[in-house]
């Protein structure tokens, strides 16, 4: 599995499908949106620095997710940057 590095992100929002997230561009060129749902980030995890979540789910992401063009931001790693924030002393 070939991983990427983000090289570019731009904010988006699908208001559609309640979506918070980024447009991610990847080394090769490719684009890949990378979304939470904006109940997740309002209720459970207001405050995260959501670009970093974003990033980190596109570059860990499989070679099919990345070839669909979307990734849902899994909430263990919503948990795992929550968790790096606080011990960085940048939390809320």
């Amino acid at each position: 599995m070939a991983r990427h590095r983000v090289i570019s992100m731009e904010k988006r929002k699908d208001r559609v499908r309640r979506y918070a997230g980024y447009r991610c561009t990847l080394d090769n060129g490719q684009t890949v949106h990378a979304w939470v749902a904006a109940d997740t980030l309002d209720l459970e995890f207001h405050g995260i620095d959501l670009k970093v979540a974003c990033k980190l789910a596109v570059e860990r992401a499989s070679d099919a997710a990345l070839a669909s063009g979307e990734v849902i931001v899994p909430r263990q790693l919503l948990i795992e940057v929550e968790t790096g924030e606080r011990s960085s002393g940048r939390g809320r």
